[in-house]
């Protein structure tokens, strides 16, 4: 009798978790309209399918720890996106909904993870609110993808299936090419890296490939998806000895960074500017395969940043052309310094100094809506300094620069 018990119990709470899995809109079906309670103690209507715009529904609560990780992700991935030309919808757009009472942690939460790109709304029944009783949400986070007709494309879709999803809806689709390139020790390129095992994982941390170096210390990942971020392991396992960091170069011998050393082994950050760079192509070639191109330029600056010198503003004369050439493409600036100042004067200089490069492409006609101007203090080393300890004079000025990305969206 017990067991009979036992069995009929486990086919109840099979039968009650079927149903609410049930619940759950799924891809295909049509997405419903809904009202919410938004941030400004205003109520909307969202109609779908919404303003010709592809939606993410993030279903969220400022208590959970997994939601607010994702919250960093979407805000990156919003971002880059919203303003993309897609074939049919008339961008992205994210409504974030979160599922909780308490207002005040709500707010709190959206400053912290600052979220100015997104829609808030906030369901104060918690999953008994029309949104959460529609959509069938029962658990936090969900995500709910949809298109510009107003069709579910995805449920809980991962970071990179959100990315590839709204990459196959864009007019320019994504350039895949091999990422190519070389290690070997920072101070000699010679003295290359042979037969090293490596990994590349993307932005969100996802194994994507893995190859192994040569004997001249090259090494192929075949058709990558460019403009993305990478980072690129060296297996940990090896025993590498060496009181030089392993370096990364171009498949032409262009120095781009150190290694970060990290459990046992060997770790590249790669920005999608820098995963550019690591093909076979000619910048000329990039920028008409990828509608972008990276510059870097070491510019002198007044003191403090607060000015360009009349030989900084001579180097920028390429670059504006550039713009006033075409009128579609817009730029960002992204200013470093060494690593011979503390964090908050380096931010304070690269501040002062992204200012004054977007105040003199101002000054020669290119619209303030096409520049982007980020500081980075000394976060971002392409040659690894601690302060002045083993780095010589040409180290620090590597990581002095100013680079420049033009694209199209």
């Amino acid at each position: 009798m017990k067991y009979r018990f036992l069995i009929i119990l486990s086919i109840l709470c099979l039968k009650s978790f079927s149903q609410e899995d049930s619940l759950l809109i799924k891809p295909g079906d049509s997405a419903p309209s809904f009202i919410l309670n938004l941030k400004e103690n205003s109520i909307q209507s969202f109609t779908m399918p919404y303003m010709r715009r592809i939606l993410l529904l993030h279903f969220w609560s400022s208590n959970v720890k997994k939601s607010r990780a994702d919250n960093i992700y979407l805000n990156r991935i919003v971002q880059r996106y919203r303003n993309s030309q897609y074939r049919s919808a008339e961008g992205f757009q994210i409504i974030s909904i979160a599922v909780q009472t308490d207002k005040h942690a709500w707010a709190n939460a959206i400053a912290l993870d600052t979220l100015d790109n997104f829609t808030h709304g906030i369901a104060l029944r918690g999953y008994n609110d029309e949104a959460c009783l529609k959509y069938g949400v029962r658990r936090i986070p969900t995500d709910i993808l949809i298109d510009e007709k107003g069709v579910v494309l995805a449920v809980n879709p991962s970071m990179t299936e959100i990315e590839n999803l709204l990459d196959e809806r864009k007019n320019i689709q994504p350039v895949l090419k091999d990422v190519v390139g070389k290690l070997a020790q920072s101070s000699d390129k010679t003295e290359v890296a042979k037969f090293i095992k490596l990994y590349l994982f993307n932005y969100y941390g996802d194994s994507i490939a893995k190859t192994i170096t040569n004997l001249k210390g090259e090494f192929t990942f075949s058709d990558m998806k460019l403009n993305q971020d990478f980072i690129l392991k060296i297996d940990n396992k090896i025993d590498i000895t060496t009181s030089d960091p392993i370096a990364l170069y171009s498949s032409k011998d262009d120095f781009l960074m150190d290694g970060r050393t990290k459990d046992n082994g060997f770790t590249f950050y790669i920005s999608a500017r820098y995963s550019n760079r690591l093909t076979a192509d000619t910048a000329s070639s990039i920028i008409n395969s990828l509608g972008q191109i990276d510059v870097t330029k070491h510019l002198a600056f007044y003191t403090n940043g607060d000015g360009l010198t009349p030989k900084d503003e001579q180097q920028l004369n390429s670059i504006i052309a550039m713009l006033q050439k075409d009128k579609d493409t817009q730029i960002e600036i992204t200013t470093h310094t060494d690593a011979r100042m503390d964090a908050d004067y380096a931010m304070q200089l690269t501040t002062n100094q992204a200012t004054a490069v977007k105040n003199y492409l101002q000054k020669k006609g290119i619209q303030p809506a096409r520049i982007k101007a980020i500081a980075k203090g000394n976060t971002e080393l392409r040659k690894i300094c601690e302060g002045t300890i083993d780095c010589r004079e040409e180290d620090h000025r590597i990581n002095r620069r100013v680079e420049f990305l033009i694209y199209k969206n």
